[in-house]
């Protein structure tokens, strides 16, 4: 029924859209924010997801979705060995710009034309969002013809400057890792070797440090 429903979804969209939609299956532990789920006929955006609660002996994840198209939010809970299909959007590197009133904004930097995003459609953890870094490159995914943008989501690494590093304290000697504050004001652990104006390579998944830039 899934699959009769995804295909209403999707003859309306040209070839060379249609050649890029695939789908994958995960279960729903593996489910991230910001996936786009094939749920009850529709693309649903993953926006909460609850590991509580216990169904006839075996765990239960509770999914909160965002209708992609009408915006509505909704709830299902699924057991650890249920299936749950992921639509694989056409995709777009935006740059980021700012953020402001719950939005972030992006430029396409082939037409320059600015796109509006809700913060609530990053794909990932919240608290990456303190990583996003000016012209930062971001990747929106996109069902054509419509909705249109769906979600978008952080390089998998960027290179930071550091702004400073944490002082080690005296009695604390067997520390190799410090605090550092980077260029955007974001926080991450550096070796104790890693100096004030060093550029840097981040995990921006882990938000852990990588090596020198």
């Amino acid at each position: 029924m899934l699959r009769l429903a995804a295909s209403r979804l999707t003859t309306r969209l040209p070839a060379h859209v249609l050649s890029a939609q695939r789908w994958y299956k995960v279960g729903p532990n593996a489910a991230r924010l910001g996936m786009v789920i094939d749920h009850n006929g529709s693309p649903q955006i993953v926006v909460g997801k609850d590991h509580g609660g216990t169904g006839r002996g075996q765990a239960v994840i509770k999914l909160t979705f965002k209708n992609a198209i009408t915006g509505a939010k909704s709830q299902d809970r699924f057991r650890a060995n249920d299936s749950l299909e992921v639509m694989l959007m056409v995709q777009k590197e935006y740059q980021f710009l700012y953020t402001d009133s719950g939005k972030v904004h992006l430029m396409d930097m082939t037409s320059f034309e600015e796109l509006s995003m809700d913060l609530d459609s990053f794909e990932g953890d919240k608290d990456r969002l303190a990583l996003l870094e000016d012209g930062m490159a971001i990747t929106v995914q996109t069902l054509e013809p419509e909705p249109g943008p769906i979600s978008w989501r952080l390089p998998a690494r960027h290179v930071f400057k550091v702004k400073s590093v944490e002082s080690r304290i005296a009695k604390d000697k067997g520390a190799t890792y410090l605090p550092a504050l980077l260029e955007n004001n974001a926080r991450v652990m550096v070796p104790d070797f890693i100096k004030p104006g060093e550029s840097i390579t981040v995990d921006l998944e882990k938000a852990e440090y990588v090596g020198r830039a």
